[in-house]
């Protein structure tokens, strides 16, 4: 290990464009709890779902809703809407397939939000630290919640244990 990576910030990029909106705000228990980890929303403006971290695909759901990915020791998870596992993949494309390396800039899914919202569903996309009670020494937000953000926009930064 490499003295200059030691206790290394890794940032965080909002998945999409639209209204940032804490965890504690999206709209399903599960979710906005913690249960799932640290993370955050985004009501988004576009269909293009992007990477939000420097890592590789981990997992591909075969509904299309989610995406998983690994980034140095967190598992971050991608879930694009809720209760949209409900559509079987219908509103999707994915971009990416599991082994894939992936930036900021990386389309991962292609989503039809005017689909999901005719089926009654939530857009919220929202990004999370699966393990992060397990690996996470400090999570910090840098953009103010319900303002708006850009795709490539860096909204957290966190530093593992």
């Amino acid at each position: 290990m490499s003295l200059f990576n030691f206790n290394k910030k890794k940032d965080f990029y909002a998945p999409v464009s639209g209204k940032l909106i804490d965890l504690k705000d999206v709209n399903d228990v599960v979710f906005s709890s913690g249960a799932m980890g640290e993370g955050y929303g985004v009501i988004p403006v576009d269909g293009n779902i992007y990477s939000p971290v420097e890592g590789e695909v981990s997992q591909l759901f075969p509904t299309k809703h989610a995406v998983g990915l690994k980034f140095g020791k967190m598992e971050v998870l991608v879930h694009i809407g809720i209760d949209t596992v409900d559509l079987k993949g219908d509103p999707f494309e994915t971009m990416v397939k599991v082994g894939d390396k992936v930036d900021h800039e990386t389309i991962l899914v292609k989503a039809d939000f005017d689909k999901i919202k005719a089926a009654k569903k939530d857009t919220t996309t929202m990004v999370l630290i699966t393990n992060s009670k397990d690996i996470l020494k400090e999570y910090s937000s840098l953009t103010s919640f319900d303002s708006h953000v850009d795709h490539d926009s860096k909204v957290a930064e966190v530093k593992e244990k």
